[in-house]
């Protein structure tokens, strides 16, 4: 079972998942569906993760995977293959708008481990910000949602959750960044990064609570949320590097899993 696990997550199936998850919350929550782009999403994030991977083993970058990827590289460059021929199969049939964009987080996230990964503090920008526009303004482009107050608040709920989510990765790797990539928590110490985690989810929590009073968000979504923001809140209290890489790599991230499942749980009940 542990290898299997490790499988999923070392190969970046798992994380693939979550961006699909947080798509399909967002299908959701906007009341629209777009199969076309999930996919897309779930295998334009496998070719992403894993060519970073390779570009890691490449300049000889230390890290808690380092191991496993360099004795998996045709296993990575495989996966990679099939990301990359499904994603431009794909890619062709969206709107021009769509396809700008995807080119312009395609190449911010494959620039980033070789030109932009020693800019301070700027790794957790880019993995905010390419989630949440791939989560939800794609899907607004491509079908034809309008750029609305609601829809303004959603991307910026999405944007501040990937963030708060993102900061237990870097305190997961402060042993391996030391120095080399200026983090929240390398510069500001973990508590108070933990702060402003916390911080980002209770803004998340007033935005939905904002959304419910003003603008009809249905009660089933209003606590899904909660409930989601709670348990981030949660991991991130018990992050720390002394924790396991199943704890950052699966629970942590399993979040945005979650964010799903409780919102289906939820529409069973209210």
């Amino acid at each position: 079972m542990n290898r299997i696990l490790r499988f999923l997550i070392y190969s970046n199936i798992f994380v693939s998942f979550c961006v699909m998850s947080l798509a399909v919350s967002s299908e959701l929550i906007l009341q629209t569906k777009n199969p076309d782009l999930c996919v897309f999403l779930f295998f334009s994030t496998l070719f992403i993760y894993n060519f970073q991977r390779i570009i890691r083993i490449q300049n000889g970058i230390d890290h808690i995977r380092k191991e496993w990827s360099v004795k998996h590289q045709k296993l990575i460059l495989f996966l990679m293959g099939i990301g990359l021929i499904i994603c431009l199969k794909i890619f062709l049939s969206f709107k021009p708008l769509t396809k700008i964009i995807i080119i312009m987080i395609g190449f911010i996230s494959l620039a980033y481990p070789t030109l932009l990964r020693k800019i301070p503090f700027l790794k957790i920008f880019i993995i905010s910000l390419a989630w949440a526009s791939s989560t939800t303004l794609l899907l607004a482009i491509e079908n034809n949602i309008l750029l609305s107050t609601d829809f303004i608040l959603h991307f910026i709920s999405r944007f501040l959750f990937v963030f708060a989510i993102t900061i237990p990765f870097d305190i997961r790797d402060l042993r391996y960044d030391n120095e080399v990539i200026i983090t929240l928590p390398l510069f500001f110490g973990i508590k108070i990064s933990k702060i402003i985690a916390i911080s980002s989810l209770i803004f998340c929590c007033l935005i939905s609570l904002f959304q419910y009073v003003k603008s009809g968000l249905i009660f089933a979504y209003l606590s899904a949320l909660i409930i989601l923001y709670f348990f981030s809140s949660i991991f991130i209290i018990k992050s720390n590097e002394g924790k396991s890489d199943i704890f950052f790599s699966f629970w942590v991230e399993s979040l945005s899993i979650m964010s799903y499942v409780l919102i289906i749980f939820m529409l069973l009940f209210f």
